[in-house]
């Protein structure tokens, strides 16, 4: 008798995962990897309960959602605010820079708030200075917990730590897409999370790739295209963990 027989694919997925990480939890970079991820939670939190209790953002924030509205609207798209994936990407939109015109939320939170640890400040010029694009995943090592992303549009190459992709990803007669934001701390390369997941079997990301003006494109309207492709293709099933 095979695991195939005994669990569900996802199942499998969470077994690998957890075993793998078992292992990897005791390597010095992903013990500080694993450092930096607090860093960047903490960071999370300690920016909603700042911005939403001590300081007035109701005006920066209604112009980011009129934003936000207007493309959604333009794009005939629907989030759900009890969806765990479609929250995901509403913060995406509201944390980091998605409108040349308006300030993100760790813009305001730079500016505005004086922070003592300088690891906290490093931190956050970090995840003001990362940036999304779409990536094709080229390689997974589960033996270090790296990725590899190729940029679509850059053909540039990134080593991204993801213990779960690296973990569960096997060579398919397919390609795999990401969208991602990158956030780079200490010379460590990680993902936000974004959960936008597609592959070439997918038509309409093909479409995309082939036609779509990628930097003439707002952030905003280009974040919520690639999610809403990824939502709806029935192709895959990922297991999202950090």
């Amino acid at each position: 008798m095979n695991l195939e027989e005994i669990f569900t694919p996802e199942q499998i997925n969470h077994l690998f995962i957890r075993l793998n990480r078992l292992k990897l939890d005791r390597e010095p970079h992903i013990k500080k990897y694993n450092k930096i991820r607090r860093l960047h939670s903490d960071i999370i939190d300690s920016m909603e309960n700042y911005l939403f209790t001590k300081y007035n953002v109701e005006k920066e924030n209604l112009k980011i959602a009129k934003e936000i509205g207007k493309e959604i609207n333009g794009l005939c798209l629907s989030l759900n605010s009890s969806d765990k994936d479609d929250i995901t990407i509403i913060t995406e939109l509201y944390v980091y820079k998605n409108h040349p015109d308006l300030k993100s939320i760790t813009e305001v939170y730079l500016e505005t708030n004086k922070l003592r640890s300088k690891e906290k400040v490093e931190m956050l010029k970090s995840m003001n200075n990362s940036f999304a694009s779409l990536f094709k995943v080229i390689d997974a090592n589960p033996e270090t917990g790296y990725v590899t992303y190729e940029d679509v549009f850059t053909k540039k190459n990134y080593q991204v730590i993801d213990i779960a992709m690296s973990s569960t990803f096997r060579n398919h007669d397919y390609d795999l897409y990401i969208y991602n934001r990158l956030i780079t701390y200490d010379n460590i390369t990680f993902g936000t999370g974004m959960h936008t997941m597609t592959t070439s079997n997918n038509k309409e990301l093909l479409k995309f790739i082939k036609h779509h003006k990628f930097n003439k494109c707002s952030p905003l309207a280009r974040c919520l295209m690639l999610y809403d492709l990824s939502k709806k293709d029935n192709t895959i099933n990922a297991t999202y963990h950090h």
